[in-house]
């Protein structure tokens, strides 16, 4: 009896694990700061040769592309392609400034990387 008590108490607490981490875990609730960090980090392990400068700069870069995000997902009132358009802009507006802080190897290698992300996103829907 012990070992179904157990059990039951063990697979309650992972479904209550597994739906608070799906209400936590989409980027319209994540904090703009950890935001920009993970993307901050995720280039750090895909472009070789970033320098504690670069590092910092394209953390500011993409802290500016996460606060639009979040302001762009707030602001929509639902309005999916008004969104998109927006994040398309904030988007080319960070790609832009990152391009000023890499070298063209960098950039391309940074470009690569955005290019694989995207393909992921899109072939998930």
């Amino acid at each position: 009896m012990k070992t179904l008590k157990s059990l039951v108490i063990v697979v309650g607490l992972a479904f209550v694990t597994a739906a608070v981490s799906a209400q936590s875990g989409g980027g319209g609730n994540m904090d703009p700061q950890k935001m920009a960090q993970k993307m901050t980090d995720r280039v750090k392990q895909n472009v070789t040769g970033v320098t504690s400068d670069e590092e910092g700069q394209i953390l500011g870069a993409e802290k500016d592309f996460a606060t639009g995000m979040q302001t762009a997902h707030n602001n929509s009132g639902g309005d999916k392609d008004a969104m998109h358009s927006q994040m398309e802009t904030l988007k080319s507006t960070r790609d832009a400034k990152i391009k000023t802080i890499l070298t063209a190897d960098q950039y391309a290698q940074y470009q690569k990387m955005e290019a694989a992300h995207q393909g992921g996103h899109r072939g998930g829907n």
